[in-house]
């Protein structure tokens, strides 16, 4: 199930919506452009198009610095944005991330858990890899792909989603319908609901579960 919506303050703006998502059988994907880029968006879905193809994420970013370039402005107007991948094993979900988001957790017993990925307000970007130090302000040892393992023998399944979802966990009743609506697997229900709250859903929501 894949979910993408623009944020509120997007359509105010008339800015596109800088999220991408993306799912095969065995992996997941889910990509957070910044909204100080011009066009994170392309270079989000780009991304996307290329772990589709069988790249792995590292060589991706390769692929993508070779057609936008590596310079300042190219890097901040195409390649800023974060990175939440989940690959299903035969028994452990592997993620892998660079940035924020969201865990997704259903677990064997039929709970259904959120978890934030650290990140906050500055969120690391890979393509920090690819700008001299003295040009950025944080993160200057560069940013790295980090990992962890949900084992199967507590969880069913692990989707992710951009941080977007944090203005919905404001209201606790909408946030309770919101997560029960996902583990029903009713994905038009989901698009229902955050188009009726969509003052309140100001940044753009994508979930892949």
């Amino acid at each position: 199930m894949v979910i993408n919506k623009i944020g509120w303050h997007h359509l105010a703006y008339g800015m596109n919506c800088q999220d991408a998502g993306w799912e095969t059988e065995g992996l997941k994907a889910v990509c957070d452009g910044c909204s100080e880029g011009k066009h994170s968006e392309v270079g989000a879905k780009g991304f996307c198009h290329l772990l589709e193809t069988g790249l792995p994420p590292a060589e991706a970013f390769v692929k993508l610095t070779a057609l936008f370039g590596q310079t300042p402005d190219s890097i901040r107007d195409y390649l800023c944005f974060t990175v939440l991948l989940v690959r299903e094993t035969a028994e452990a979900f592997i993620l892998t991330y660079c940035g924020d988001g969201y865990v997704l957790g259903e677990t064997q017993d039929g709970r259904f858990l959120t978890q934030e990925l650290e990140g906050g307000e500055y969120p690391p970007y890979y393509a920090y890899r690819y700008v001299d130090a003295a040009l950025l302000s944080r993160y200057r040892e560069g940013a790295a792909f980090r990992t962890r393992r949900f084992s199967k023998h507590w969880y069913k399944n692990i989707g992710i989603a951009s941080d977007g979802i944090r203005y919905l966990q404001r209201k606790p009743a909408i946030y309770e319908e919101f997560t029960h609506l996902l583990q029903c697997g009713k994905a038009s229900a989901v698009k229902r609901l955050i188009n009726r709250e969509q003052k309140l859903c100001k940044d753009d929501i994508t979930i892949v579960i």
